[in-house]
């Protein structure tokens, strides 16, 4: 009996923790810094409006300058969640410029070396 109840238990922490995961609203990150001087990168962008909210519809586009005059860029636009991953690409300096109808249009200097967390954004209406 002691085995069975134990077996029980078990099984039933085992899903209890399945279910936890799933539960989890969490978007899980996409992002990707380089590893090397003009190494390859990935934008995992998240974009809220002034009250937390997620903007769906932002264009995000991302500006590689890189060493020897070369120029990548990417794009995407947000979805419902207000998240965008943006095209691998060379990384160097990096300008990410978003722009949605009915906020204001922003620039922002990104460091390749933070892609490994997504870049966050505040996006102020427009007056």
């Amino acid at each position: 009996m002691r085995k069975l109840i134990i077996a029980t238990l078990l099984v039933a922490s085992a899903f209890g923790a399945a279910s936890a995961q799933n539960n989890n609203n969490e978007i899980p990150n996409m992002g990707r810094a380089p590893k090397q001087a003009d190494g390859i990168g990935r934008l995992d962008l998240r974009v809220v409006d002034q009250d937390g909210n997620p903007v769906q519809g932002v264009r995000a586009d991302l500006q590689s300058k890189r060493s020897g005059g070369f120029l990548c860029e990417s794009w995407n636009w947000t979805d419902a969640r207000g998240v965008a991953v943006l095209p691998p690409l060379h990384m160097g300096k990096l300008t990410l410029k978003l722009s949605a109808k009915g906020f204001q249009t922003q620039k922002v200097e990104v460091d390749a070396a933070s892609l490994d967390q997504p870049v966050r954004v505040v996006l102020q209406k427009k007056s």
